[in-house]
């Protein structure tokens, strides 16, 4: 199904936009059966898995997949918490670097 571009709709990160103000720490819970990762990005695209791309092309902070040390610290393994700290004010975009439909904005005021 994500391969043909219609991924199943419970994949995705809940809520689409998180408000909170600056110095609130986010906590991320993976809650499925897969790893995701949960990757800041400068605007939304495509992952490092090009099949799930749904023809969108890889964002640069996705680049390389987990050979990116920088992606590799934003994975979250099944049943497991990432915490997010010190985002500014203003808006974060985050996505799955794996399955790139998953994102999320989070509003710092």
């Amino acid at each position: 199904m994500a391969a043909a571009g219609t991924p199943d709709p419970g994949w995705d990160f809940e809520p689409d936009t998180l408000k909170v103000r600056e110095g609130t720490d986010v906590s991320v819970v993976d809650q499925g059966g897969e790893p995701h990762t949960f990757t800041e990005v400068a605007k939304f695209g495509g992952g490092f898995i090009p099949g799930l791309n749904a023809g969108e092309e890889v964002v640069p902070e996705c680049s390389g997949g987990f050979k990116n040390v920088a992606v590799a610290k934003t994975r979250i393994l099944q049943a497991s918490t990432l915490a997010v700290t010190g985002l500014s004010k203003g808006e974060h975009k985050f996505q799955c670097c794996i399955h790139p439909w998953m994102r999320v904005k989070v509003e710092v005021k």
